[in-house]
């Protein structure tokens, strides 16, 4: 028995077959060329081809692993559309007269040296971003088409390393676990693994091929490996394995009971969705209610609008099963790569800051009433609430109302039944927002603060962008005294405030939450019954410092 040591991510213990990771062969000479121009523009329909496929591997990646972690192959397309490396090819191609592939080939090493030399880890990562869209440009050069590896049967897989777009496309159907020999938990693929629940381990040195089909067991809690394990090994493993399921079923006492302190403080606690796939597991994580069902799962899967029947339907469906419990519905927050794509629009410099979310909305005001009008409608299957992001001022919030009153008008007047007591709150996610938090309470029912983007805002720090990673402090003290003050201004004016985001999901920040007075956290399904038992073992009797 060989056992070799990494380190595990997404931990579980799996046992299977070993499969090594294949490649598309890409063999790379240096050729002669005559015809310069020809080359280059060789080079240009590669570079297209592949920014073509890396929208759609970020259109996968929405549907496969978290927003943020999608953004990874954002940053691919900012690379694609480098000057500074599509320059660098082209020059390559031009002064030594050579070919799209050996020039590629030349870019490719030159800038992952500079990438991997970088001591900032942040930084550092983007070495591997180079490796993953350089073999895409060369396979697109070479074989005319990127084929993803399959294994033939559920397996676990073994490589040197993964890139980002391997790890995304790899089946789950057919990869027990992963192990690499290179790479870290922070790396870019190790993210959207762990995002995709694969078991796995990093670091994993001295596996070669001669193990090629050996059985093998991986306990990614200590990041082992066992190639060939003998009976005992086995047993051992089943043992703990049948151990730690154990304990996460012995969370399901927790079913039923209310998000109470020992010394009786209640927090609501409601779940989060992406996509409709994630309804099941919040039914049985016995989540409050759907505190933010994001709407673009409806939009980003096609090339043109849904009509008003077809968000009718797709509201309804996940309303329903709710049975009774309340769903909050955030309209579009997409930003404006999707607006490109529905509208030709020209690429935005800093998307973050420019043509998204209700900004989208009130400029495409058919669009909204649509979306506005299916709600309505779709809150007649159960209790609704619509949540509109990006709001930054009174007057905007006031167009916005404008908007609902039209949409309510509208369904009356064609005598479709609705609720008319569906309640109306905005995202605060900006210091705009926040400041003006006073005044926006007089018009809705409710807050939800995004803690994601609120950060990302106040501290300037760009949540997608790995190099300031470092600066994405979840516990700054500006961002902590914001969200006291948000909540403040909405108990102050009778309204509601919910927390979203990483910051909700901290189980470590849950007493804090309570003890400001935050009505409901709104977290992924998987947090709902862990938070429960945070709730429930706190005693904040000893609390003077909020007057409670």
């Amino acid at each position: 028995m060989l056992v070799l040591k990494g380190t595990g991510i997404f931990k579980d213990i799996v046992v299977g077959r070993l499969m090594f990771y294949e490649r598309q062969l890409v063999r790379i000479d240096r050729e002669k060329v005559e015809d310069i121009q020809r080359e280059m523009m060789r080079y240009h329909k590669a570079q297209e081809q592949a920014v073509s496929q890396v929208h759609l591997l970020h259109q996968l990646a929405l549907r496969e692993v978290s927003q943020e972690n999608a953004a990874i192959f954002q940053a691919h397309h900012m690379i694609l559309e480098d000057m500074d490396f599509n320059g660098y090819v082209l020059d390559v191609i031009k002064n030594q007269s050579v070919n799209a592939e050996y020039a590629v080939q030349q870019a490719s090493d030159t800038f992952y040296e500079m990438f991997s030399s970088i001591k900032n880890p942040y930084l550092k990562q983007r070495a591997a971003d180079i490796r993953d869209i350089s073999q895409r440009l060369l396979t697109i050069l070479t074989c005319g088409k990127v084929e993803s590896f399959e294994p033939s049967e559920p397996s676990i897989l073994a490589a040197d390393e993964l890139v980002p777009s391997e790890s995304l496309q790899i089946p789950r159907d057919k990869v027990l676990a992963i192990i690499t020999k290179f790479g870290s938990e922070n790396s870019h693929s190790a993210i959207i693994i762990k995002d995709r629940n694969i078991p796995s381990a990093f670091g994993i040195q001295k596996l070669s091929r001669e193990y090629q089909g050996h059985l093998a067991a991986l306990d990614s809690y200590t990041g082992t490996l066992y190639v060939d394990p003998d009976e005992d090994t086995l047993h051992r493993l089943q043992e703990k394995k049948q151990r730690e399921e154990e304990k996460r079923l012995g969370m399901s006492y927790l079913i039923g009971k209310p998000n109470r302190t020992i010394d009786g403080r209640e927090i609501k606690l409601y779940a989060s969705i992406v996509e409709p796939l994630d309804i099941e597991q919040v039914l049985r994580s016995d989540a409050g209610g759907l505190g933010l069902m994001r709407s673009e799962f409806l939009y980003l899967k096609r090339d043109d609008l849904p009509s008003e029947e077809e968000q009718v339907s797709a509201y309804r469906e996940l309303i329903r099963p709710m049975n009774g419990k309340p769903t909050i519905i955030r309209t579009l927050d997409f930003g404006a790569k999707k607006m490109i794509d529905l509208s030709r629009r020209q690429p935005e410099v800093n998307p973050a800051l420019g043509f998204r979310s209700i900004r989208i909305c009130l400029a495409m005001p058919q669009m909204f009433q649509t979306q506005l009008r299916a709600i309505y409608r779709a809150s007649h299957y159960g209790p609704v609430s619509i949540l509109f992001p990006m709001v930054d001022s009174v007057e905007q919030l006031q167009q916005i109302l404008e908007h609902v009153r039209t949409a309510r008008e509208e369904l009356t007047r064609r005598n479709i039944p609705f609720d008319p007591n569906v309640r109306i709150g905005v995202v605060v996610e900006t210091p705009a927002s926040v400041i003006l938090s006073s005044d926006l309470a007089q018009y809705v029912d409710f807050f939800n603060i995004d803690t994601n983007d609120l950060i990302q805002y106040t501290l300037a720090v760009d949540r997608q962008n790995p190099t300031v990673n470092s600066y994405y402090n979840t516990r700054h003290p500006a961002v902590m005294r914001m969200i006291e003050m948000v909540t403040r201004s909405a108990h102050e004016a009778g309204i509601q405030v919910a927390v979203s985001g990483d910051m909700a999901d901290d189980s470590r920040l849950t007493e804090w939450f309570i003890r400001i007075g935050v009505d409901i956290l709104s977290v992924s399904a998987a947090s709902i019954l862990p938070l429960r038992q945070t709730v429930r073992d706190l005693d904040l009797s000893d609390d003077t410092e909020t007057g409670h």
